[in-house]
């Protein structure tokens, strides 16, 4: 992860706005950083190289690598003895510099910067995305591609922002307790968003109830009159807390609470109303505060979209975006890479849709497989699945209920990968589908094999779904037989 500065800093300034202490050894020369990095295969000079503490590799070791590349800048918790010839900058903790360097700049110079922050169990990035295109169309905008919604990403891109940019949009992921918390004080959003409550993290955090107080934490700086924009059909959300017991999420004084609903909850103040598939895409009207907006369009087929589309649009209208703005935005939509990213191969509509999988987000794409294929009466729907993971003790349970999804959505041939895949091929069948349509293969070492038997009954008119959680890799599957279609 490297990340080019707004401006160069030189090391003392630097180290002022991380809490830490310059230590220069065998070395005298002031240098100045152009570029921050937490991977010591891209540190060079004029790079400051992050040692990050991990639980399973320790930046500190690999601070010898950096210098051997040029790279005579450190933020560490410590000098090693062997130190090469640089300047350090010391702190108690390297993640929590990276907070302090960004929180010194949200003080000092970006405190007129409008902060979105997005977090939720699924559909975060392309909620991200949606609200980008949405705010481009009249801010200047800030918007982060790749995976940067961690405790050391999010920090690092926010140093990457232009002094003229008015509005940044920045994603929050999590695994526990207290990092959402962590990186909403480093950047101070003005509007929140929480999307959704899922089943992901499950296994760290134990309950969806901890999950939900893990995600409301993004509201704990909110400024008096920020806004904190959230799923109103969630019941841990809808009434904030009747449901978490006595351990409830703290939600500061004169914050604004608006609800977004697909249901047409009474207490909603944004309600996505006649949502219908059209033109390859998903049309809905919106109904907001100030009046019903008609006829807003997004690119791609699937209802949890204009989940993301409603949030954007909020977004767009709480910041002084005009109605045509909105829709215009919407239009613009594209998918960040691997996520329900679809196109037509030889004749068969493919849905790359490899990024990340959760149940609910692994059942949203087999409706979307669903309403892709429908239109076309004789097209088949495959879908070739993997392992879920993070999902704790109900792992089991949870694969199965998505078989069983694939069974109620009328997948014609349902191919499985990986250990807990089998578990996704039970749930079909004991949910009736044939056995016959169920084809259970193993991990990585049988992919090639899965991906020849693709190529081998394919055939044009066919609807094929690619989904699982990142960790098994399911666009190599994807990528083969993509290849193979566009040379046949």
């Amino acid at each position: 992860m490297k990340i080019t500065l707004h401006t160069p800093l030189d090391l003392h300034t630097f180290a002022s706005m991380a809490g830490g202490k310059l230590t220069l050894r065998n070395i005298s020369e002031e240098m100045t950083v152009t570029h921050v990095c937490t991977d010591s295969r891209e540190a060079d000079k004029g790079t400051l190289f992050c040692a990050i503490r991990g639980e399973r590799v320790d930046g500190h070791h690999y601070m010898a690598k950096a210098a051997e590349l040029g790279c005579t800048a450190f933020l560490c918790e410590r000098v090693p003895d062997d130190a090469p010839t640089a300047s350090y900058i010391v702190v108690e903790d390297t993640v929590a510099a990276l907070s302090a360097l960004a929180l010194s700049r949200r003080e000092d110079e970006m405190q007129a910067l409008s902060v979105i922050a997005i977090t939720g169990s699924v559909g975060k990035t392309t909620t991200k995305e949606m609200t980008a295109a949405v705010l481009e169309q009249g801010k200047r905008l800030f918007k982060k591609d790749g995976n940067y919604n961690s405790t050391i990403g999010l920090p690092l891109s926010f140093l990457e922002i232009g002094d003229s940019v008015e509005c940044a949009v920045l994603e929050m992921g999590m695994s526990g307790r207290g990092e959402i918390a962590a990186m909403t004080q480093a950047v101070r959003p003005r509007i929140a968003v929480v999307a959704n409550i899922g089943s992901s993290h499950l296994e760290y955090l134990g309950t969806r109830e901890n999950i939900a107080r893990a995600k409301l934490e993004i509201a704990s700086r909110l400024p008096a009159g920020g806004t904190l924009l959230i799923n109103g059909d969630e019941p841990l959300l809808s009434h904030l807390g009747q449901d978490f017991g006595e351990d409830l999420p703290v939600i500061p004084e004169g914050i604004r609470t608006l609800r977004v609903s697909l249901a047409g909850a009474p207490n909603a103040d944004y309600i996505a109303q006649n949502i219908t598939p059209r033109d390859g895409g998903m049309d809905f009207d919106l109904a907001t505060p100030d009046g019903l907006w008609q006829d807003l369009w997004i690119p791609a087929i699937g209802e949890h979209l204009v989940w993301a589309a409603s949030f954007a649009a909020a977004v767009g209208q709480l910041s002084g975006l005009t109605e045509g703005q909105v829709k215009s935005g919407l239009s613009s939509y594209r998918p960040a890479d691997m996520r329900q990213n679809t196109r037509i191969v030889g004749g068969v509509t493919v849905i790359e849709d490899c990024y990340n999988a959760a149940p609910e987000s692994m059942k949203a794409a087999l409706n979307v497989l669903k309403l892709t294929a429908s239109p076309h009466p004789h097209a088949r729907r495959i879908a070739v699945l993997g392992d879920m993971k993070e999902l704790g003790e109900n792992t089991v349970a949870l694969h199965r209920a998505v078989g069983a999804a694939c069974a109620d959505k009328g997948v014609d041939l349902l191919i499985t990968v990986g250990e807990l895949g089998a578990e996704i091929a039970r749930g079909a069948m004991d949910a009736g589908m044939s056995p016959d349509a169920i084809r259970i293969t193993g991990g990585k070492d049988t992919y090639g094999d899965t991906a020849e038997y693709l190529k081998s009954i394919l055939r044009e008119g066919d609807h094929v779904l690619f989904k699982a959680s990142r960790s098994m890799a399911l666009e190599t599957i994807a990528a083969s037989v993509t290849d193979g279609l566009n040379k046949g």
